[in-house]
C-alpha cells in the first residue's frame, strides 16, 4: 500500500468511568486541542457518554467512535 495516500488517524478508547457531565467538559478541552490537526480524530466513548460526545463534537473535526 502506498503510504503517502493513507490518511493518518488518531483515535481514543475511552475506559474512563465518567458521568456524561465529566465527558463533556472533556470533550470542551480536547476540541481547541485538535482544532486543526491534520489527521482524524475519533473518540470512542462508553454508550452512557454517547449522547453528549455526538452533540459535543457536532461541528468540529473529532469524529465519535
Amino acid at each position: 500500500m502506498d503510504k503517502q495516500n493513507r490518511k493518518a488517524i488518531i483515535a481514543g478508547n475511552w475506559k474512563m468511568n465518567m458521568t456524561p457531565t465529566e465527558a463533556g467538559h472533556l470533550i470542551d478541552a480536547l476540541v481547541p486541542a485538535v482544532q486543526g490537526a491534520d489527521c482524524e480524530v475519533v473518540i470512542c466513548v462508553p454508550y452512557t457518554d454517547l449522547c453528549v460526545a455526538v452533540a459535543k463534537c457536532s461541528g468540529t473535526n473529532i469524529h465519535v467512535g
